[in-house]
């Protein structure tokens, strides 16, 4: 398994949840995995590119079979990498070569003369590392009342933003995070963990993981971190060209 890779062209996504039954993402997916194709870039989906905890059976092995087809397809033409995240975790047990997907831990990728890191991020996630349990049966419950209501998936935002933006602003913490809406709505320990990478000698920083798309300058404005949100909404990605790294949105 290879995680030190030289790309001088890359494009990177995210948090795609092929087979969520909130999200239906997989046929845009298809379309920017046919984009960077025909530009000749190669890609990342870096984490939760597929559903294991908000899917059916049925939903999950239908759309997961469609996007292998298209992956299978393309991959004679570009290389295809895909990081792991914590709602597809079940493919660690096939890091290497996967149908068409060079499954990954994490990327560590030289371009002209930067380094950038790149991983979901899901390991930064205080409360998912610290009680994995309590989180995974909450999911549950909420996947069953969502189930009955399915706006509701996204009510999570609500108590996000009054957590991390508005208790944060109240209390006077972190406010040069509150204006960034890569930051303002999480918490501050993916920025930590951004500014450690940074400092470790990497000149970006590319998670996924919180849904929330954006790009702050770490490190003395010396690295940046990107973040490409999720296909819930309006979908992002970043572009890698020779050194340069840029977050556009999708379709650009």
């Amino acid at each position: 398994m290879i995680t030190d890779v030289r790309e001088n062209r890359l494009l990177v996504t995210s948090d795609t949840h092929v087979g969520s039954l909130f999200c239906d993402a997989r046929r845009g997916l298809v379309r920017w995995l046919d984009y960077a194709c025909a530009h000749k870039y190669n890609v990342c989906i870096n984490g939760d590119g597929i559903e294991v905890q908000y899917t059916s059976l049925t939903r999950f092995t239908t759309e997961t079979a469609a996007l292998l087809r298209d992956i299978r397809r393309l991959a004679s033409e570009i290389t295809i990498y895909y990081t792991i995240g914590n709602h597809d975790i079940i493919l660690e047990h096939y890091l290497g070569e996967w149908g068409g997907l060079r499954l990954v831990p994490y990327l560590n990728v030289s371009s002209a003369t930067k380094r950038i890191r790149i991983e979901h991020g899901h390991l930064y996630d205080t409360s998912l590392m610290t009680r994995p349990d309590l989180r995974y049966g909450l999911r549950r419950f909420f996947c069953f009342l969502c189930r009955m209501y399915p706006p509701g998936f996204h009510s999570y935002q609500m108590y996000e933003t009054l957590r991390y933006r508005y208790l944060r602003r109240l209390l006077g913490h972190d406010r040069h995070l509150l204006d960034s809406p890569v930051t303002r709505d999480v918490s501050p320990s993916f920025h930590e963990a951004a500014e450690d990478l940074a400092q470790r000698g990497f000149d970006a920083v590319i998670f996924g993981h919180t849904h929330r798309h954006g790009v702050l300058p770490v490190n003395g404005n010396r690295a940046r971190y990107f973040n490409t949100g999720s296909w819930f909404d309006q979908p992002h990605y970043v572009v890698i060209d020779n050194g340069e790294v840029e977050l556009r949105p999708w379709p650009s």
